[in-house]
């Protein structure tokens, strides 16, 4: 049955439905609740106090407002008691909306009264409930409503979450009646008893008409165990793959010499997990097998020194390698800091690596004359941004690729540069720490190393929060440290959706800045919108000391490194997400001096508030980033919704860590034993998989 059919759809609202992925009956077996509310009677009202509930029941009275800018309120009787629901807009609309002695659910926070301590409604929704519908009798009769996602253009359509509510009542009860949609088990018998899951068509049935909310949420988890399982298992057989089906690149040559021109060149010592890490790395490279390998470690934990010895190693055997930036500023910076290093090294050592710089700004002729040498091998490093995948790029001999923030490239981008190496190594970076949880959904089927250790001299970056209207002494603070022969940076926020008014907000502070509080220091600004040589300059000068304090914007988040800058303040903190904000303030405390962060914010909520409380008491990058992900959801952090690589609808990525480790133990199992899925006791999953996940996986073995 076409979903226009059922009642409350028609044309436009299905068509909103296709784009989420709705198309047809069946397909709302896949559309759960996000949460649900209780209905309840107005009497016991005052124990829900600040909850938002449903009512049932009629409109009594309509007292239309004195002004415009007053609600209409309505007296609503349920059988138990009064409550007054004031609701705003039109009141013509709205006397035409709400009839008197009709009968209505309404959707609603429970507050006070203006004035006294009679109980209101807070309008948030409300359905017309016709008694003489049998299937709106049936609807009314729970007690716990489910509330679904508006997503997309559904939110353009005037679908309310009441009405969605019914209308996804409504196609349950017309599969209910279908004998031809069956409600098929996809995992085997005995991952089901072994995990003691609900069976399948009880969980979604339990999802959606619940009888209590812990019965809701064992049968949430049995979907998202499903969910999970089979993202599991596609990770599973992506990581078989790779060390199976393909053979890799063996770099055998002697490193001895490489290895102590390499050290020489250092001006520290490398940590332990440096070391260890550098060791896992290197065992994958002399094997025969494809190395995908993601490379985590905390703000300043030596990441980029890592990744760039492993280049040296490519090199060493003969190939080129390739480092990937989702921007150019952050391409810049690492071809900077790569481009000094192998100065040094190509001294101390005698070679001649060529390093270079492939981006979208550059000119035709300087592009053209980088292409040629890139395929006549002349180049040895290449360092670029999404540039390097177009079709121009041949590469002479690519054996290592890094990819620097993975998250911020399309699954095409990044299978576009790995092609252009035949069965190249890959070592993935990411610029703060991603969570277990998310590491394992995202880059499942890759091996992990983890740097989780600061250098030594490193004292903790003290961080404090202040409000705009203490400014004045933090100005005062950052002068007192500048005289000590500190310098200091000064971040604005630059946010996408205002990136006009953000950039000209922070150039009118850094004017006034420069010219008052400031104005017997030298006072630079940086920002994205200048060419590389003026931001060369401005670094340059400031690394130099001859700026004492730099206004910046987020181009400053990664690679910039001035041990003397000990003072970061962040404006406006509670625009900047936690990994943000703990990026950002990875930019001071890497020297032997202490080291400050201080925030500054106003009007902060609840979600703002606990943000600066996580950054003011730790530093560990891998703490605020599993605080960020509860706070955000995985659908915002890192964008990976956007990435199209999570696509679950039942699964809570904070609070399914359990789920997530039985799901994986089961998937990799399983193709541990059954590479193919062709044993019998896994002919469900096969059959599941193939019919759903075949394409997917052709998709991951690309990138």
């Amino acid at each position: 049955m076409d979903i226009k059919f059922l009642k409350g759809v028609g044309e436009k609202r299905a068509r909103a439905f296709n784009e989420i992925g709705i198309s047809k009956l069946e397909d709302f077996l896949e559309f759960v609740p996000r949460t649900y509310i209780e209905k309840i009677q107005i009497k016991d009202l005052k124990n829900y106090f600040d909850n938002t509930v449903i009512i049932y029941g009629t409109v009594t009275d309509l007292d239309k407002p004195s002004s415009l800018n007053r609600p209409t309120v309505l007296t609503f009787y349920d059988g138990t008691g009064y409550i007054e629901i004031p609701v705003f807009g039109s009141s013509e609309f709205r006397a035409k909306q709400f009839r008197l002695n009709e009968r209505y659910l309404f959707l609603g926070k429970v507050g006070n009264q203006w004035f006294g301590k009679a109980l209101k409604l807070d309008y948030r929704d409300h359905i017309k409930i016709n008694t003489a519908e049998p299937l709106e009798n049936e609807f009314l009769k729970r007690n716990l409503f489910p509330i679904y996602e508006l997503q997309g253009v559904l939110k353009k359509t005037f679908i309310r979450p009441l009405l969605l509510s019914k209308i996804v009542y409504s196609a349950f009860r017309k599969i209910f009646d279908n004998e031809e949609i069956k409600f098929s088990e996809i995992i085997s018998k005995e991952i089901i008893e072994s995990e003691k899951l609900l069976p399948r068509k009880t969980a979604i049935i339990y999802i959606n008409f619940p009888d209590t909310l812990e019965r809701a949420e064992q049968s949430r988890r049995r979907l998202a165990f499903d969910e999970l399982f089979y993202l599991q298992l596609l990770m599973a057989l992506r990581k078989r793959n790779n060390k199976k089906e393909k053979k890799g690149i063996k770099f055998e040559a002697d490193i001895k010499k490489l290895t102590e021109d390499f050290k020489k060149c250092l001006n520290f010592e490398l940590t332990n997990a440096q070391k260890r890490v550098i060791n896992e790395i290197y065992l994958d490279m002399k094997s025969d097998t494809v190395m995908n390998r993601l490379l985590q470690g905390d703000v300043g934990s030596g990441k980029t020194i890592v990744s760039l010895y492993m280049m040296l190693i490519a090199i060493e055997n003969g190939y080129q390698s390739a480092m990937m930036c989702p921007t150019e500023i952050l391409a810049e910076q690492h071809f900077k800091t790569i481009s000094d290093f192998i100065e040094k090294f190509n001294k101390v050592s005698g070679r001649n690596i060529k390093v270079e710089i492939l981006t979208g700004s550059q000119n035709k002729k300087i592009r053209e004359s980088i292409y040629n040498s890139i395929k006549s091998g002349e180049i040895n490093i290449i360092v670029g941004t999404h540039s390097l995948i177009q079709e121009k790029v041949e590469f002479a001999k690519l054996g290592f690729t890094v990819i620097d923030e993975q998250h911020k490239f399309g699954v095409m981008q990044r299978a576009k540069l790995i092609e252009k190496g035949l069965n190249r190594d890959v070592l993935v970076m990411t610029a703060t720490p991603i969570p277990r949880t998310l590491s394992l959904t995202l880059y499942g089927d890759l091996d992990v190393s983890v740097i989780d250790e600061l250098p030594a001299n490193r004292k903790p970056i003290i961080t404090k929060y202040r409000e705009e209207s203490d400014k004045h002494r933090v100005y005062e603070f950052v002068k007192e440290k500048i005289n000590e022969g500190r310098q200091a940076y000064i971040v604005f926020p630059i946010i996408e959706e205002s990136e006009k008014l953000d950039l000209k907000s922070a150039v009118e502070n850094y004017n006034i800045l420069k010219n008052t509080v400031f104005k017997d220091y030298s006072v630079g600004m940086i920002h994205g919108k200048m060419s590389s040589d003026e931001k060369d300059e401005v670094m340059k000068e400031f690394k130099e000391n001859k700026i004492h304090i730099l206004v910046a914007t987020t181009v400053i988040e990664v690679g910039i490194d001035v041990p003397n800058s000990t003072i970061m303040i962040i404006e406006e903190a509670q625009r900047f997400g936690l990994s943000q904000l703990h990026q950002l303030r990875g930019r001071v405390g890497r020297g032997a001096e202490q080291s400050y962060c201080i925030l500054i914010g106003k009007n902060l909520d609840d979600i703002a508030r606990k943000r600066m409380q996580i950054m003011c008491s730790t530093n560990n990058g891998f703490e605020i980033s599993e605080a960020d992900l509860e706070i955000r959801g995985p659908g915002e952090f890192y964008g990976v919704r956007q990435s199209g690589t999570l696509n679950f609808f039942s699964t809570d990525l904070s609070k399914d860590k359990d789920l997530l480790e039985r799901a994986r133990e089961k998937a990799f199992d399983i193709i541990e034993k059954d590479p193919h899925l062709r044993n019998s006791e896994n002919s469900l999953i096969r059959d599941h998989f193939l019919g759903n996940y075949k394409d997917a996986l052709s998709l991951m073995n690309i990138a």
